[in-house]
């Protein structure tokens, strides 16, 4: 009778009763999946949230990807060092690294349309992109393409970039969500003087080809995909999607539970624990990159410009709290900039480099050693409605308080954040991070740490970390990489810029009789291979 019960709160509460009922009566075969947040544009050229990123992997095609594996099987991690063509068939390093000659894969259409997939399309979503100075913008930009002059039409199914930047991580940047292909000749109709990219448009239609697309989008409640009948690959086991949204982790829980969703994303530790101890219910998880961090503010004039500081925190830090406490053992103690999960970790042997450690008295001392002996006083700001986060930042300041050091939590929308963080007017903030691009200490560094850097938040500038890592540009080789690398993260501990406090895992609690999966490292997961075993 609970369960029942349940099912009709559940069902009225997101309004799809009858979607619901008729999904198994006209033979769809149909996944549903609990997301925390709403699709919020259709553009994969502004796409940055979770559920959104989601939408965007499934519906466009990236140039490449992950090789995706086939059959029938439970689940398996993604090898993020074998690559397949996606929106490219094929593609050719040339000119000593610097070209790569793209080649379009042939005989696609767009669906919506029916106009067919060419060079043509891929060379104005590029130029779109630039245009637009957004995400992929940033993401080609640091595959060393700037200008439209670097883009050379070769024919109707080719395409060459020239003079790019030759690194390990080109490709891997390649697969990013936000360079999905657009029917260029369907958005670019809708286009005017003030929108010369059709972004309104864009934002609320949809203009891809990829392994699914949009059949509906009922704002703030589902967003239902149907198989691409027209892809270039076999037909997908599920030819029906419904994303549901469930802005409550535990009505998430609750569904997955009761089989109203096959798949709950976006559970916190303790809802997991209890995933893992429901019935028809499995959780899977992977050693994943993604980091805890407190960003702190050390630019000249900033709260934390004094290094001796910077380490007094991070010698205050409870590890052990956060990661058995707020993260339920479901993560390990960082040991500074680059994940114990990143296989660079035991690659560059990066274990033997100094690390920090809970030691109150070494802290004290620290503190002292920078002028604050009688104390200190600073405000953190966090992201609302992210329940670990605030636990961690409680467990921060209770610790902290051991010290002598007063830290204010002041909880702020991401939009607030995001304005504070490139401004630089916050003392400190704490949020986490997935390293979702690619592996590669050199994706961290021009993140991050470079002087400079695009999200180089905390202000953070050291010339010699610069020239370490910036000599490793045009290094594909992993042993030549390794010294320079192993230099300017020793040295990024030692400053201090950040405090690492956790690296966690990547966890999806889902049915038990979904298989299919594979575990990507950027949390996103491909509908394509899914299947009910």
């Amino acid at each position: 009778m609970f369960r029942s019960l349940f099912r009709q709160i559940a069902i009225l509460a997101i309004g799809v009763l009858g979607v619901l009922g008729v999904a198994h009566a006209d033979g769809h075969r149909t996944l549903r999946i609990a997301v925390a947040d709403d699709v919020a544009t259709m553009d994969p050229t502004f796409g940055q949230s979770g559920a959104t990123n989601l939408f965007l992997k499934n519906t466009y095609l990236q140039p490449i990807q992950y090789a995706i594996p086939s059959g029938s099987y439970e689940s398996v991690n993604a090898d993020t060092t074998a690559f397949e063509g996606n929106s490219v068939a094929s593609w050719e390093v040339t000119n000593n690294g610097s070209n790569v000659v793209l080649s379009i894969r042939q005989g696609m259409t767009f669906p919506t349309t029916g106009n067919p997939v060419t060079a043509d399309d891929f060379w104005w979503t590029l130029e779109r992109a630039l245009g637009t100075k957004a995400g992929p913008a940033w993401v080609w930009g640091n595959i060393g393409i700037t200008s439209m002059d670097q883009v050379k039409r070769v024919d109707e199914w080719t395409i060459e970039l020239m003079d790019t930047r030759p690194s390990a991580i080109q490709f891997p940047l390649m697969r990013d969500q936000t360079l999905g292909l657009l029917d260029s000749k369907e958005v670019s109709s809708h286009a005017t003087d003030d929108d010369p990219w059709a972004l309104e448009w864009m934002s609320r239609n949809y203009a891809g080809n990829g392994a699914y697309v949009l059949d509906t989008w009922e704002p703030g409640t589902r967003i239902v995909l149907k198989a691409n009948p027209n892809f270039f690959a076999d037909e997908p086991y599920f030819n029906r999607i419904e994303m549901l949204v469930i802005p409550e982790s535990s009505n998430r829980l609750a569904m997955l539970s009761t089989g109203d969703v096959d798949i709950a994303f976006a559970l916190s530790a303790a809802e997991l624990s209890r995933a893992e101890k429901a019935r028809g219910v499995k959780v899977l998880s992977i050693p994943d990159r993604q980091k805890l961090n407190v960003g702190l503010n050390v630019r000249a004039g900033g709260a934390f410009e004094n290094v001796k500081l910077r380490q007094a925190l991070a010698y205050a830090v409870p590890y052990d709290d956060i990661v058995y406490g707020v993260l339920k053992d479901r993560a390990a103690k960082s040991a500074g900039p680059m994940s114990v999960n990143s296989r660079f970790f035991d690659l560059y042997n990066l274990g033997d480099n100094p690390s920090y450690y809970t030691d109150l008295d070494k802290a004290k001392e620290l503190l002292a050693e920078a002028g604050h002996g009688d104390g200190f006083a600073f405000e953190l700001i966090t992201a609302k409605g992210v329940p670990h986060v605030e636990q961690a930042a409680a467990s921060l300041k209770a610790s902290f308080a051991k010290i002598g050091v007063d830290m204010t939590i002041t909880p702020v929308s991401q939009a607030t954040m995001g304005e504070k963080n490139g401004q630089g007017t916050y003392d400190a903030f704490m949020r986490d991070w997935l390293t979702d691009y690619v592996d590669d200490p050199y994706y961290h560094f021009f993140l991050w740490w470079g002087t400079g850097v695009v999200i180089n938040w905390t202000g953070y500038s050291n010339t010699q970390v610069d020239d370490w890592y910036q000599s490793t540009a045009a290094i594909v080789d992993d042993g030549e990489r390794r010294e320079p690398y192993r230099k300017a993260i020793r040295q990024l501990i030692k400053d201090s810029p950040m405090l690492w406090l956790a690296d966690g895992d990547y966890t999806l609690a889902v049915r038990e009789d979904i298989g299919g999966i594979t575990l990507h490292p950027d949390t996103l997961l491909y509908f394509r291979p899914l299947n009910r075993m």
